[in-house]
């Protein structure tokens, strides 16, 4: 039997159901039955003060044992209790998966469907997306920690995670993630955040996130990257919007459904989901892109993935230069610059 057997053995049988209020009351009777038994019935007022002394220990031991297994019933039970108002639905998750963290070392495996719901703890071993109500998402990298506090806010224990919120979306703009620096509010928004050690980065793709901490609050936009340290001392540097420091979540990025859906709303899409900036090279294009219907799937794809093989079935040509998606006839030169 290997380390990973024999852990599974011992949290199988270290797992104890929550105790009814009937058991914690069948425990207290008998546990009182006995006290009068053997303490109350055993201490006479003729008795010598120091033979009522030694029965003191067994009274106080008697109840401190009560006590205990109500405190334990109590625990249990709380780890039963229906959690709170629904926060997102699970989409995704690459495995080995995301469990819910139960009281008593206990874990729950979470299939795709479920409800997430305020009072949950959520390790989060792959990549997960979930899917918030209101519309956007919200996307968690592995090996990462998050409680839910209520239907609009987070907790980001440890590891990274990427809010998409997206302008119109119904979810209000009091969805907050919680982590030892503060609140961070978003503000029509996509951003990441991440706790490392003692520190939180802000990264903020699109819109403007709002901070508060201790010292009062401040608007981060769109193209900043923030450090605060665990003083709440701040720096903040300029970042690009696309590249490398999303492509964790661009890989977490929502199935998109294209039968029979416009080229151009597509485009857009793949657009806000790379943070590359859509160009049509004239107008003529820009038509041809508004009549175009598209077919198929592209389920499984990442969005530059996704918009290859779509524009691959067009009479369009495709250009990526640098944070850019350009579209244009395919006759047309290349272009120089945007």
């Amino acid at each position: 039997m290997n380390d990973t057997d024999e852990e599974n053995v011992l949290r199988d049988n270290l797992r104890v159901g929550a105790l009814s209020p009937d058991a914690l009351a069948r425990i207290r009777a008998a546990t009182e039955t006995e006290w009068r038994a053997n303490v109350a019935g055993g201490i006479r007022e003729d008795q010598p003060r120091s033979a009522r002394r030694r029965w003191r220990p067994f009274a106080a031991a008697a109840s401190v044992a009560l006590l205990a297994l109500a405190g334990v019933g109590a625990y249990l039970s709380n780890g039963d209790t229906t959690p709170g108002d629904p926060l997102a639905r699970l989409a995704r998750a690459e495995p080995p998966g995301v469990v819910e963290l139960r009281p008593w070392w206990r874990e729950a495996a979470l299939d795709a469907g479920a409800d997430i719901r305020a009072g949950q703890r959520l390790a989060v071993r792959g990549g997960t997306l979930f899917a918030l109500r209101g519309g956007g998402d919200l996307r968690v990298a592995p090996h990462s920690e998050i409680e839910v506090i209520s239907a609009q806010a987070v907790r980001l224990k440890r590891g990274e995670l990427y809010v998409n919120i997206p302008p119109g979306a119904r979810a209000s703009g009091s969805f907050t993630v919680l982590t030892q620096a503060g609140e961070f509010r978003h503000l029509g928004t996509q951003f990441a955040l991440a706790v490392i050690d003692d520190s939180t980065r802000l990264r903020v793709r699109e819109g403007s996130v709002q901070w508060r901490a201790g010292h009062g609050e401040s608007t981060v936009n769109a193209g900043t990257e923030m450090l605060i340290d665990r003083d709440l001392g701040s720096h903040r540097s300029p970042i690009e919007v696309a590249g490398g420091h999303w492509a964790w979540a661009e890989t977490m990025a929502p199935e998109v459904d294209i039968e029979n859906r416009p080229l151009e709303e597509f485009l857009d899409w793949v657009a806000r989901e790379t943070g590359r900036k859509l160009v049509i090279s004239d107008e003529a294009t820009r038509r041809q892109v508004a009549t175009i219907r598209m077919h198929g799937n592209v389920h499984g794809l990442e969005p530059l993935q996704a918009l290859k093989a779509v524009m691959a079935s067009t009479s369009l040509k495709l250009e990526l230069p640098e944070g850019a998606i350009r579209v244009s006839f395919a006759s047309e030169p290349p272009a120089q610059h945007l």
